[in-house]
């Protein structure tokens, strides 16, 4: 009956949460907006440079921040570039005249920049449109940004660029070999794969009522008021309380799932029957490293299908706009720890270490790995990102099975975290 009550209130949470997730903004847009940023500080002269901002310049225009202050500033110093001059009056204008304090000198000094004076206004927070207002105003460009921003932008562009792309070649490589290998019979057996000796009513216990109910809705409940007056002494800078915030309630929210699982495997005999096979070994590296590439081009694909099918989809994790966004070092830190190390223990632990094993004794692998990649996509809670999750999950799942290891999927999605991570600090430095 617990279990079957636990059932019924994740799939109530689980339900709203993704019908709702639709609604959330999507980080795609900005990230679009910060490729493009790249792309014309990486061409600043030629065709290249104003076919580039043109590009941008559309992707401000479409975007759900258009109308914003900031958005208004950068639109009309593009729309300077591209000589549209009206448009970038008026935009000017609205920011002179109902703009926020801080904007409006520097919507002034674009207006008249005749009429400047010898000390900068504030300028943009983006080095793109730090080094646009000095071309607007006739300064130097030293006076707006440091002198090697292009060179910056051009390496963090061709990685951005280069590290998928070859990502992706030599995964459809890998793949293309083990599929001959598996043709010609030349594959090595999969050694046994071993997990705990729970039944599927206690699966549910771990997962619906420690991971979603107690982790997920009960725990912030009460730990987020006792989080915010704890912090509330200490002066933190928003994006670093964000951070703890976020490092804390993590852990704290992975705990019940972790305690139930640790009380029922206290109920089981010593030995095999609590196997998680959690073996540490040089191989967890190359076989995470290949199992990562493997999974590269199914999860590109299904990544391109929703973009292809779905193009505004919302939904993407706060998460990835806080790193997008985050300007502290120590911040940044944190979250790279939730991400690459808190998270990939966890999950891997629930849904490679219990569910897949379980479930892969009673239907089958394929089941075993369908099912784990299933949960393992909806527990995000974003229906745009459940494809390329459930890809991710099955690529997961797979070297789990084949490698017998579950330390190795620890660190292939700790890789992979690893990688998203690194792309989103490329695009917001």
């Amino acid at each position: 009956m617990l279990a079957l009550l636990s059932f019924a209130i994740a799939a109530l949470i689980w339900g709203v949460s993704l019908a709702q997730s639709v609604e959330r903004p999507s980080v795609g847009n900005a990230l679009e907006q910060r490729q493009l940023e790249l792309e014309v500080l990486a061409s600043r002269q030629g065709d290249s440079s104003k076919a580039a901002e043109a590009k941008l310049l559309q992707a401000l225009q479409q975007s759900p921040e258009a109308g914003s202050s900031d958005s208004l500033i950068a639109q009309a110093l593009l729309e300077q570039r591209l000589e549209q001059n009206e448009p970038s009056r008026r935009h000017l204008g609205t920011v002179l005249q109902s703009g926020p304090a801080d904007l409006q000198p520097l919507a002034a000094a674009l207006l008249e920049p005749e009429q400047q004076a010898e000390v900068l206004p504030p300028l943009p927070q983006r080095p793109l449109y730090r080094l646009l207002t000095c071309d607007a105003l006739g300064r130097p460009s030293q006076d707006c940004v440091a002198g090697n921003v292009i060179e910056q932008a051009q390496w963090r562009l061709s990685l951005l660029n280069l590290l998928p792309l070859s990502g992706v070649l030599f995964g459809i490589v890998l793949l293309l070999q083990l599929i001959w290998q598996s043709w010609r019979g030349h594959g090595n057996p999969p050694p046994p794969l071993r997990g705990p000796e729970l039944n599927l009513t206690e699966v549910v216990l771990i997962i619906a009522g420690g991971f979603v109910v107690l982790g997920g809705v009960v725990t912030p409940l009460l730990a987020l008021p006792a989080l915010g007056g704890l912090l509330a002494p200490l002066s933190l800078t928003p994006a670093l309380r964000a951070a703890t915030e976020v490092l804390i309630l993590y852990t704290l929210s992975a705990l019940p799932a972790v305690v139930v699982l640790a009380l029922l495997l206290r109920g089981l005999p010593a030995g095999e029957s609590r196997c998680l096979q959690w073996r540490a070994s040089w191989l967890n590296w190359p076989q995470a490293g290949r199992g990562l590439l493997m999974s590269l081009p199914i999860v590109a694909l299904s990544g391109w299908l929703v973009e292809r099918f779905w193009p505004n989809a919302g939904g993407s994790n706060p998460l990835l706009e806080e790193v997008l966004n985050g300007r502290s070092s120590l911040a940044l830190l944190m979250l790279a720890f939730t991400a690459t190390v808190l998270a990939p223990l966890f999950e891997e632990l629930l849904f490679r270490g219990v569910l897949l094993p379980v479930v892969g004794a009673r239907w089958g692998i394929a089941a075993g790995i369908g099912v784990s990649a299933l949960v393992f996509a909806l527990a995000h809670l974003s229906l745009s990102e459940a494809p390329p999750l459930l890809a991710l999950g099955i690529g997961l799942g797979w070297l789990r099975w084949s490698s017998g290891r579950l330390l190795s999927t620890v660190v292939m999605h700790g890789l992979w975290n690893g990688l998203t991570f690194f792309n989103l600090v490329l695009l917001g430095s």
